[in-house]
């Protein structure tokens, strides 16, 4: 349904680094916040003696530093905003870096898909803040209003964690274009059809357009 791509994703196989960037459509120039961001990031990630090594609080503030500025160069008022979540995999784990509503899968045999990320909008920090038994009317729209992104401002708060994954898991990076009309056990459904993650992600990008496509549709998927 959108007239313009204003995603943008990155795929390092050689370090085993990956991620997905969703510009801010209510903000100016979205597809070049996102695609100013996976183009920094592979920028710093393929320096010459680097050998693949990730600071992901380093690399999320040099990428936000760098499209801020990019912003207040467009829109003094407004400048330009994209989420960003990526992750590195490592003997074992994996290291993860987020900010924003895309979001990451991780998927193993026989057991429900979890969300590794939590996405950073107003709908998730009123329901934070709930107690057990306690119920909030929360707006439609608050879902999808961020409270977090990279470019807004000059300095930006990272979610960073690492969690053990095993061989046989699969990992899904995402925009919410894909949570905008695939439910959770759909996914994880899907994901274990067959071993090709080729298949797996042209199935959801049909799947999620034949319902309208109401988003950009962006997914990496890994499988170890």
């Amino acid at each position: 349904m959108r007239e313009r791509n204003e995603d943008a994703l990155l795929a390092l196989p050689h370090i085993a680094f990956f991620a997905v960037a969703d510009g801010l459509g209510g903000l100016p120039e979205g597809a070049l916040a996102s695609s100013l961001s996976v183009e920094l990031m592979q920028e710093i990630l393929t320096t010459p003696g680097r050998n693949g090594k990730v600071n992901f609080e380093e690399l999320f503030n040099a990428v936000n530093m760098r499209v801020y500025q990019e912003g207040r160069r467009i829109s003094s008022e407004v400048g330009i905003g994209t989420t960003l979540t990526a992750m590195k995999i490592t003997r074992g784990m994996i290291e993860v870096g987020h900010v924003g509503d895309s979001g990451l899968y991780l998927l193993r045999p026989g057991q429900p898909l979890r969300h590794l990320t939590t996405d950073h909008t107003m709908a998730e920090e009123m329901r934070a803040r709930l107690r057990p038994g306690d119920n909030m009317y929360i707006p439609d729209y608050y879902t999808h209003t961020l409270t977090r992104c990279i470019g807004q401002a000059g300095e930006i708060e990272v979610d960073r964690f690492s969690v053990p994954v095993n061989a046989g898991d699969r990992l899904v990076l995402y925009t919410d274009g894909v949570t905008k009309v695939l439910q959770d056990a759909e996914i994880n459904k899907l994901v274990w059809m067959d071993d090709s993650p080729e298949k797996f992600t042209q199935r959801v990008i049909d799947i999620a357009n034949d319902r309208g496509g109401p988003d950009n549709i962006t997914l990496i998927a890994v499988y170890l």
